[in-house]
């Protein structure tokens, strides 16, 4: 009977043991299950964030603090809405409540990062199947967003440009009809000298209107294949554009076309090249100051390319150096809220299109600053290469509107 009894004691150990080493060994694999996917979420770029009914952060992954700059323990514990300062794109408590009968809510929220910049947010919600946690996965679309209403506002500028070149040409058709009528008046026997004048005056307004309808014309007309483009004209068309600006901002302007070497490409963009190199000039100049826009041959030694070089200098405030290395990033401006911080990237990706190059530099001295921005552009060269020496030129260039 004893020998009976222990050999039950002894099976039930036995089977307790393994129940225990069963159940240690589930332990085991639902810890590493758990680690593993607690790594997956932590190597994930969208930020990942748990939280609970009130909204108490119970859980922070990398990409969390990659996009907010918070790290784990700045955030675990605080309300997520009051810590990011949440804006919701509907009243928050529709929000939760479509949370309560779905479980689940996708949509866009405006956050806020350690630094203050506030984000745009392509938000997903899920409920837990207790009912007591929120898992939320944020992906920041604000460069997106932005992109997005930049194409809709250049859309806009070139719908407002084939409108504007359509007119240019339709005013184009009387106005060569009134030019001719002025001129068979000018010379009717019968006009005295003093209504001659008048006149003659009056012609003059009229080439001055059909200049501005010309150059109306060629700014928005595009060509189907690459052209040859003459740089001086080109620059003489948009500094003809800026004229207004430049006499308000009390800026004097230098010119030296020391080449007149051709370059193959499509007048539209590289107009919009030097419109906006011209205009961030004047824009640095609000005190006003001395513009210098130098044409010269030049090589890059890097491609063996013979080309052009187009400086376009000011005597404004200066880039600083922390902002040099960033001017040619998307959305990165130095105008606060005026800029959109496009116009240099895209400068930068039509210059690149043509193989060329545009770089930037300031010199600071007790006489003030000098920026220039220079621009190379692979062509022909029409002079001696002999002629030329690139160390001497670039220095003269940046340090001549100082000059005057």
């Amino acid at each position: 009977m004893a020998n009976t009894e222990t050999r039950k004691i002894d099976r039930l150990n036995t089977e307790s043991d393994r129940r225990v080493e069963e159940r240690a060994d589930e332990l085991t694999r639902s810890e590493t299950q758990f680690k593993m996917r607690a790594r997956l979420l932590d190597i994930a770029s969208e930020a990942i964030i748990v939280r609970d009914m009130n909204g108490l952060i119970s859980f922070w992954n990398a990409g969390a603090e990659k996009t907010y700059g918070w790290t784990r323990e700045d955030a675990i514990g605080r309300n997520i809405h009051q810590f990011l300062q949440t804006t919701f794109p509907v009243p928050h408590e529709q929000v939760e409540k479509e949370l309560g009968e779905k479980r689940f809510w996708h949509g866009r929220l405006t956050q806020s990062k350690r630094n203050g910049e506030r984000i745009i947010l392509d938000c997903r919600k899920t409920m837990n199947d207790e009912n007591d946690a929120v898992l939320e996965v944020n992906r920041d679309i604000t460069t997106v967003i932005k992109a997005e209403e930049m194409l809709r506002a250049s859309e806009k500028l070139a719908a407002m440009g084939r409108v504007a070149g359509i007119i240019a040409h339709e005013i184009n058709n009387p106005l060569a009809a009134i030019t001719n009528i002025f001129y068979l008046l000018r010379n009717h026997p019968l006009l005295s000298d003093e209504p001659r004048a008048l006149v003659e005056r009056a012609e003059q307004e009229l080439d001055r209107v059909s200049h501005i309808t010309r150059q109306t014309l060629s700014f928005y007309r595009e060509s189907k294949q690459p052209i040859m483009i003459f740089m001086p004209e080109l620059l003489d068309d948009v500094l003809e554009l800026q004229q207004r600006l430049l006499r308000e901002s009390k800026i004097t302007v230098r010119r030296i076309y020391q080449s007149t070497a051709p370059v193959t490409g499509y007048p539209s963009e590289l107009r919009q090249v030097f419109m906006n190199l011209v205009g961030n000039a004047i824009q640095a100049m609000a005190e006003g100051g001395t513009l210098g826009v130098f044409v010269r041959e030049s090589t890059d030694w890097t491609k063996n390319q013979r080309g052009t070089i187009v400086s376009v200098i000011d005597t404004g405030m200066g880039i600083q150096p922390e902002d040099a290395q960033r001017l040619f990033q998307p959305f990165f401006s130095t105008k606060s809220t005026k800029g959109t911080g496009l116009g240099l990237w895209i400068s930068q990706g039509i210059v690149q299109k043509y193989d060329g190059r545009i770089t930037c530099r300031t010199i600071r001295g007790k006489g003030g600053n000098v920026t220039c921005f220079r621009v190379f552009l692979p062509g022909i060269g029409a002079l001696d290469r002999a002629h030329h020496v690139e160390n001497d030129t670039a220095s003269h260039e940046v340090n001549a509107p100082a000059a005057h």
